[in-house]
């Protein structure tokens, strides 16, 4: 098992959506690189289910700094025109909360950020997975 630690900003505000059993998110986190003089955006995908999605889409915003873990899970299928398609995610198993950015959702330009000794852990891996098109058991959405 691939496991990747990652920090960033949130690139959109979380949402808190239904699946066929639970309700799940996901999110991206970006992080800026200079090379050579030109500037890089990384991304990286991240996905929870049931409680901890609903504590996760409750406690961070867009442009927030996150720090997140999670287990690589790699899918791959074929589109509608027969092209082989790859898509890489991670399955949230602990995150902690950063910085919020100076004008918050909350109105309160003043709040502190998160203590860094404040943790926050997922769920029971593989506790609430969704089933496929093809009927296979998968933690994508």
């Amino acid at each position: 098992m691939i496991t990747l630690t990652a920090s960033g900003r949130l690139a959109h505000h979380p949402e808190l959506r239904m699946g066929k059993h639970t309700n799940y998110c996901e999110f991206r986190l970006l992080s800026t690189r200079y090379s050579r003089g030109q500037e890089f955006t990384e991304a990286v995908t991240f996905f929870c289910f049931g409680d901890e999605a609903e504590r996760f889409c409750q406690s961070v915003e867009k442009g927030q700094w996150v720090e997140a873990t999670g287990a690589q899970e790699t899918h791959h299928w074929t589109d509608g025109n027969g092209v082989a398609k790859t898509s890489v995610k991670y399955q949230l198993t602990w995150w902690q909360p950063g910085a919020r950015p100076a004008r918050s959702r909350a109105g309160d330009a003043h709040q502190e950020p998160a203590a860094r000794g404040t943790t926050r852990q997922a769920g029971t891996r593989g506790a609430s997975q969704t089933e496929g098109e093809d009927g296979h058991q998968s933690g994508f959405v």
